[in-house]
């Protein structure tokens, strides 16, 4: 009874600080016109700011991931909590570029180390049995704050000053900070630790470093083609489909609540089927058919059931993969194994988007989406590969 209050309440502590993590890095979206406006910044800085959040999360995920390792998740939920709030506190008096940029640097940094912070908790204090569904209540989580943050940040800036929204969050983490103060951090027990000779050692070490390159290589081409759809679809629905911004908006929305509510039960259904790589690869190819909907026809009904089938995709996908990083690595080494993948990874949300807007300029409007499936299709061929080998070896008799 103890131990199940105590996994409720942790696991209702990573939601909140899972939607704050993404509400402050989203909804900064809709007031960068705001900006341009008052202090005069130019698109081209803008652009730069943009970039700046990604360069954090990029610098931010293998470095939350060793002071996990050396401080224990605590500290560093506390610690990343405080930055958050000193962040938001002084996102509303920086008037300069230079400020602004660092801001936006740490908030990229802060934005990664919580996501790294949460998920190996939730991995950490879950089982077999229970982590996708867990898994599951954090991708939601995080679909939910993708909404919730330009939203409130739109219509409170509509009401109130510019200020107002970052106060709101600051609240949030404030309160998360007392919450995570209050929490207790068990590990699962340990193993009985065995002497191991070098080779051994040596072998382990090269399996975890070819698992790395693996994983980090799959989440890398899914965070390129998500930077890609998040930085291009505007551009594509506005030229292309002749969209609203109010049409625009909606379809986002509709992708933020499609995860929202299918995560929870997909990774449910992650702990039954006890297959995460085929859960993974099926989240990529609703993705696939998200981007195939809208580049192949016009009608506005089709183009929204795409954005809810990608919308389940990415709650298939990221309630799998981090339950499966969860399932195979060891959790002596999990925190610095998810750190370093989620590090990595962000080196296609820079990278991949400057790449389609060559595609962009050089052929057409529509190229950076095939780009972008296959992306996609590259990524699903090495999860195939993964899980094919995952099953031999499984299947290899003993002896």
């Amino acid at each position: 009874m103890k131990k199940h209050l105590y996994l409720n309440r942790n696991l209702i502590c990573m939601i909140v600080i899972s939607l704050i993590a993404n509400m402050s890095g989203s909804m900064i979206l809709p007031l960068f016109a705001i900006y341009v406006e008052q202090f005069g910044i130019s698109a081209f800085r803008m652009s730069i700011l943009f970039s700046l959040f990604y360069v954090g999360r990029f610098v931010g995920g293998g470095l939350a991931g060793r002071i996990y390792e050396k401080v224990g998740a605590k500290r560093l939920g506390l610690s990343l909590l405080i930055a958050e709030i000193v962040c938001m506190l002084l996102f509303p008096v920086a008037e300069s570029f230079i400020m602004l940029s660092i801001l936006r640097f740490l908030q990229g940094l802060v934005a990664i180390g919580l996501t790294v912070f949460v998920r190996v908790t939730i991995n950490h204090i879950s089982t077999m049995e229970n982590r996708g569904a867990l898994n599951g209540y954090i991708s939601s989580s995080e679909g939910a704050g993708m909404i919730l943050g330009p939203l409130m940040s739109g219509m409170i800036v509509s009401f109130f000053s510019l200020a107002v929204p970052f106060y709101f969050v600051a609240l949030f983490s404030c309160i998360s900070f007392v919450a995570v103060s209050r929490m207790a951090f068990f590990h699962s027990p340990a193993q009985p630790q065995q002497q191991h000779s070098l080779p051994q050692t040596s072998k382990r070490k090269t399996m975890l470093m070819k698992q790395l390159l693996l994983y980090s290589t799959v989440h890398f081409l899914e965070m390129s083609a998500f930077a890609i759809f998040l930085t291009y679809f505007s551009i594509y629905a506005t030229y292309k489909l002749h969209w609203s911004p109010a049409e625009i908006s909606l379809a986002f929305t509709i992708i933020g609540i499609s995860t929202f509510v299918s995560a929870p039960l997909i990774g449910q259904i992650s702990d039954i089927l006890k297959d995460r790589l085929i859960l993974c690869m099926a989240g990529l190819l609703f993705i696939m058919v998200e981007i195939v909907l809208f580049l192949w026809f016009t009608e506005q009904w089709i183009v929204y059931l795409g954005m809810f089938v990608g919308g389940i995709g990415g709650a298939c996908y990221l309630d799998s993969f981090y339950s499966q990083l969860g399932d195979i690595i060891p959790e002596e080494h999990r925190s610095l194994f998810i750190g370093s993948v989620v590090s990595l990874s962000e080196l296609g949300a820079i990278v991949s988007p400057i790449i389609a807007g060559a595609l962009l300029e050089c052929f057409s409007i529509s190229a950076p989406f095939y780009y972008n499936i296959i992306l996609v299709f590259i990524a699903i061929v090495i999860q195939y590969f993964m899980r094919l080998r995952s099953q031999t070896s499984k299947n290899r008799p003993l002896g």
